[in-house]
């Protein structure tokens, strides 16, 4: 079952946004990538300050937050307010 871990990070203001993201570009990925699928730095279309790291993981315990995660947060959160949560992916049966 894929999963998912949302951080996602409220900046104070737009030099924090700058070293988040280049704190974010230095991440050493391979070093953390037994289960990853992907990892993805999104922006808030209307609030330039609100960033989102979404992490895709095809294996692992999807009931916990991975150490990944926590070190993500560890490393970014003297740049704004962070909310870090674990998702499950849903099946849902269209209707026809």
């Amino acid at each position: 079952m894929e999963w998912y871990e949302i951080i996602h990070i409220r900046l104070f203001n737009r030099k924090d946004r700058e070293e988040a993201m280049s704190v974010f570009s230095q991440l050493n990925f391979p070093k953390f990538n037994k289960g990853i699928k992907a990892v993805k730095l999104l922006q808030d279309i209307f609030l330039d300050n609100d960033l989102r790291i979404l992490i895709q993981w095809q294996k692992g315990d999807e009931n916990a937050k991975s150490i990944f995660g926590l070190h993500l947060v560890a490393l970014l959160e003297r740049f704004g307010r962070i909310h870090h949560i674990v998702c499950k992916e849903l099946s849902v049966e269209k209707k026809e």
